[in-house]
This record gives structure tokens, sequence and C-alpha cells, in this order.
């Protein structure tokens, strides 16, 4: 009898591992990400290198009146220029540059910057402040002390790998923006990582849908759509 019920408790165990390892691998389109070392959804579709709770949680609200400004690109920018009003996007990888710039909209003002000082300046060139300011680039610490200055009062900074970029999150945080952190695995890598939200004490952006959260990736509700 007892080995009866191990022998069940332990297919139980694999049956759920194995329901796990099918809602990563294949509904979040992990397999293919990791299998063609690109940045995008099981459908195809472009999304940015974050980690999966960051974009979930991206793709809860709605960005179609804000305009938003890009330290380092890539198929993020693909994904922001479809949700945003305007989009500017600095990249100083000129190999990079030359592969992205033929996919983005024309909603996007996309620049090829590669000294250093001037990509860390850049943002400046614009007179207005932006709703959404990504740091996903070269010299994080020193593009998020000029970022700051550029941020909405109700805006945003997002900053990925900020586990690695401990500078720059503590000064961030310690500029009067409340961090909330969305650990976990993402596109491509093995192993989990941080991408961090740095939100305005004025943040108000409004959901995309009528609910707020929605059902996320692998929940039940989701399985059973």
């Amino acid at each position: 009898m007892i080995q009866l019920i191990l022998k069940k408790l332990v297919s139980a165990s694999i049956k759920s591992s194995l329901k796990a390892y099918q809602t990563l691998s294949f509904e979040y389109g992990h397999f293919k990400t990791a299998q063609d070392w690109v940045c995008l959804d099981k459908y195809g579709k472009p999304i940015p290198w974050y980690t999966y709770p960051a974009i979930e949680y991206i793709k809860q609200l709605d960005f179609s009146d804000k305009v938003i400004f890009e330290y380092g690109s890539g198929y993020s920018s693909i994904f922001w220029a479809e949700r945003c009003k305007t989009m500017v996007s600095i990249e100083d990888n000129e190999e990079w540059y030359n592969k992205i710039k033929n996919r983005l909209p024309k909603n996007v003002d996309y620049l090829l910057i590669n000294e250093k000082k001037s990509y860390i300046n850049s943002i400046l060139d614009y007179n207005h402040k932006f709703d959404v300011i990504i740091i996903d680039g070269s010299d994080r610490y020193e593009c998020a002390v000029i970022a700051r200055e550029k941020l909405s009062e109700t805006g945003i900074i997002v900053l990925d790998n900020s586990d690695w970029q401990e500078k720059a999150s503590n000064f961030l945080r310690e500029s009067n923006l409340i961090q909330v952190d969305m650990a976990g695995f993402g596109p491509i890598n093995s192993y989990t990582w941080t991408t961090s939200f740095f939100f305005s004490r004025y943040f108000n952006f409004s959901p995309a849908s009528d609910r707020q959260p929605v059902h996320g990736i692998g929940s039940l509700k989701h399985r059973n759509a």
C-alpha cells in the first residue's frame, strides 16, 4: 500500500515537473529562443531580452500615448515601438544597428552613436521628458544618472540585469523612485536574472485591458483558454 502511494506521488511529481518544463519551453517559447538565439515569443513575435515576469507586466500596461527613450536596441525596440506613441532608441554597436534598423517602424528615431560621452548624453538632446526610459545597453550607471533628469513625473525607468548593476540600481532607488524587481527566467539564457522597474511617485499608467492583472502564461485560466 505504501509503495503504491509513493509510486503515485512520484508519478504526480514527474507530471508536474514536465508541465512546468512545457510551459517554459513552449508556452513562453524559451526552447526556440535558446535554439535560434533570438528573442521571440511562441508566435514568433519580437520580445525584449528581459525576464519573462517583466515582459508579462509590461504587456498589461497601455503605452499608446507614451514617449520612450531606449539605451541599447534590439528586438526590444520592435516590441516597444508597437506599443508606444513615439520612441528614441540609440545603439553603439554598428553591426547590431544595421541588423535592426530596417525592421523598425516610422515612430522610432533610431540612432547609431559610437562615442561614449555622446551616447550617454544623447537623451539631453531632447527638450521634453520621457514617460519610459529603458537602460539596457552600455555604461548603465552613467546612463542612469543622466536619464533620471529626463524622466517625467509620472514615468518609469526599466533597468535590465539590475542584479548585476548594483551601482545603477542603488542610484535610481535613492533618487526617490520606487524599485520593483522582476526576477526569473527569460529568453535565450539558461539562468535567471532580474529586470527592475523604477516607478515615479505619481506613476499613473492605465491598464491595457479591462482587468489587471491578466491571467499569466501557464496559469490555469490560460491553459483552459
